[in-house]
């Protein structure tokens, strides 16, 4: 192990920032930091890498510019945030590389002021975890002794966390509620971290057999006064549907981060408080914040591949004299007149990764941000112009048969109204193509615009195309074919050319997801438990399990809907798919069943 050096650091303090604007508000922030009376509670806020380094714009190479040199020694910054109404001397902290203590010290600790520790270290691109743990002697009695320590990845893409003060207040004030031994924004911020890196994890899929490779890191949390977020004006404040704001821009100056996110003071009202301070399972609270973030990571919305009934979509085909969306020809399922079997973070559902954006994140895996560290950033969705030269794609009706020597009609979205991803689909056909003696038909590289450019974005998306199927006999017959499949057969290799299958006709099935009930967000008694869920009326129930660091594996296949889970030693993430004779497999949210340590009354 190479030499290493130890400080601490009091507070309050300038911050080292670039901009003096920052500093000042960063400083009087600190000042302003309210305590609990007669509440003691030391934890470790937040692990930062000094010095700050800016990510390089529309860097070539930006899983090296951007990043410290190899060998180069780095601080690393350890920020303890200590409630206390009387001073604290000699408090021990140790730091830890991968599990082995490297260091140890004692940092004084004064009423009303924070502190920070140091250690420097010399730079890799090699993944290490580094700890820092406060009082591992126990000898402060405190609000929770379960929030003193915090692991990170040191390789881990940077999160900056602005908020302003009365939210900030308002976590310190309503945390402890939860009764798992978190007590301040500090304690919330990290679990959204931890969460997402879980998530990252878990996302093994055919394409992603490792799971999503970059991990997150909390660089920074700055402290603001209230409504003074966004910090650097925004020119086009207020357009694409009120975007961009004080959450999605809260400083668009600051490239020191790879992803960064705002917090309003407004914010407190509308918790509640399923997201903060509510029994319910914390594991999942502002789910939707990994959703967003994604977005400044350049993913975009896996929802825009549904076919909703809503204003933001228009169709007028006709056939017999009656509209096609909500007849047999498009028929409502689910509330969908056609619903993507792609879910996860940026569909609807927050607690697994997708499938599509995992592969998507592993495309720029340790890749610093290049044009943009918020949502939206100017890469936003770069990929979705990666399709094959060639497509075919056979059509089947939903008895199997292909449609042989049938005249198919495209339909493309054309358009523009005042909505995120709208679909705008006329009565006129932009393509007319006819099937083989196989039921092929060949689209071309990009049958979903005139101009070759798949987009997805405020006012227009064309992203979905409706294709209709006249077979010599028989009925017209329908279908939605996706430019994300064309994305998929690109990324698996097939650039030149790519086969694809596309059923049409009425029917269908729905796709409801198994709802869990337990266990859920409790602690496991010496007796065990059962994993239990909702019948969604499925051939078979397939329960998966992940323990923390590990990789999925299947539990049990099933026809009931519970399952025995016995005692397992460790955190257990849970879900079950839904699988149905004839139909794609639907699958539930994935549950976290952990058992927190015991911890001390609050002193309230």
């Amino acid at each position: 192990m190479r030499s290493f050096i130890l400080t601490t650091r009091l507070l309050p303090r300038l911050s080292r920032s670039r901009s003096r604007q920052h500093a000042l508000i960063f400083a009087c922030a600190v000042l302003l930091v309210a305590l609990s009376a007669g509440a003691t509670d030391l934890t470790v806020g937040w692990i930062s890498r000094l010095p700050e380094v800016d990510y390089v714009w529309n860097s070539e190479h930006p899983d090296i510019e951007g990043w410290p040199a190899e060998d180069e020694v780095v601080t690393w910054r350890g920020h303890l945030r200590c409630w206390t109404d009387e001073d604290l001397d000699d408090v021990r902290y140790v730091w830890k590389l991968d599990g082995t203590v490297i260091a140890k010290g004692e940092v004084d600790l004064q009423q009303g002021q924070h502190a920070e520790v140091d250690i420097s270290l010399p730079w890799s691109f090699q993944r290490r975890s580094l700890t820092l743990a406060v009082d591992v002697a126990n000898a402060v009695a405190e609000e929770s002794e379960s929030n003193n320590e915090l692991t990170v990845f040191t390789d881990a893409l940077s999160v900056a966390y602005y908020v302003e003060q009365s939210l900030y207040d308002f976590f310190r004030a309503n945390q402890y509620r939860l009764k798992i031994g978190s007590t301040s924004f500090e304690n919330w911020a990290q679990r959204t971290i931890e969460r997402y890196n879980d998530m990252a994890a878990l996302a093994v899929y055919p394409e992603t057999p490792d799971g999503v490779f970059d991990r997150w890191r909390l660089q920074k949390i700055v402290i603001v006064p209230d409504r003074a977020l966004p910090l650097v004006p925004l020119p086009n404040f207020g357009e694409m549907g009120g975007e961009p704001n004080a959450a999605t821009h809260p400083n668009k100056d600051d490239r020191s981060v790879d992803l960064q996110w705002g917090f309003t003071a407004e914010l407190a009202r509308s918790f509640s408080d399923l997201e903060t301070v509510s029994l319910a399972n914390p594991f999942y609270s502002s789910r939707a914040l990994l959703h967003e973030l994604g977005h400044a990571r350049y993913l975009t919305d896996v929802y825009g591949w549904n076919l909703l009934i809503e204003p933001k979509t228009t169709i007028s085909l006709v056939e017999d004299g009656n509209l096609v969306a909500g007849s047999r020809y498009l028929p409502v399922v689910d509330g969908y007149l056609y619903k993507t079997e792609e879910l996860g973070l940026m569909n609807a559902e927050y607690s697994y990764i997708d499938r599509y954006s995992a592969i998507l994140l592993n495309r720029i895996a340790h890749r610093r941000a290049v044009r943009g560290n918020y949502n939206e950033p100017e890469n936003i969705a770069e990929y979705l112009n990666d399709l094959p030269e060639k497509n075919e794609v056979t059509i089947y009706e939903r008895s199997g048969a292909p449609v042989r020597n049938a005249v198919v009609q495209i339909f493309r979205s054309e358009g523009e109204s005042d909505h995120w991803y709208a679909l705008n689909f006329d009565a006129s056909p932009d393509m007319n193509l006819t099937t083989d003696a196989n039921g092929v038909v060949e689209l071309g590289r990009c049958p979903f615009s005139a101009d070759g450019k798949v987009v997805h974005t405020w006012r227009h998306s064309n992203v979905l195309t409706i294709v209709r199927v006249k077979p010599e006999e028989g009925d017209a017959l329908y279908g939605v074919l996706e430019s994300r499949v064309f994305n998929l057969a690109y990324w698996r290799g097939e650039t030149d050319v790519a086969r694809h299958e596309l059923v049409v006709g009425p029917g269908g099935c729905a796709l409801a997801e198994p709802l869990q009930f337990q266990p859920g967000y409790a602690a496991r008694t010496s007796a065990g438990a059962s994993f239990s869920w909702s019948s969604v009326g499925a051939t078979t129930y397939e329960v998966w399990v992940a323990l923390p660091g590990e990789k999925p594996k299947l539990w049990a296949s099933t026809s009931a809907t519970s399952v025995p889970m016995g005692i397992v030693d460790g955190d257990v993430f849970w879900w079950v798919v839904a699988k149905r004779k004839g139909c794609r497999s639907s699958r539930s949210m994935t549950w976290r069943f952990r058992a927190y340590p015991r911890i001390r009354p609050a002193r309230r």
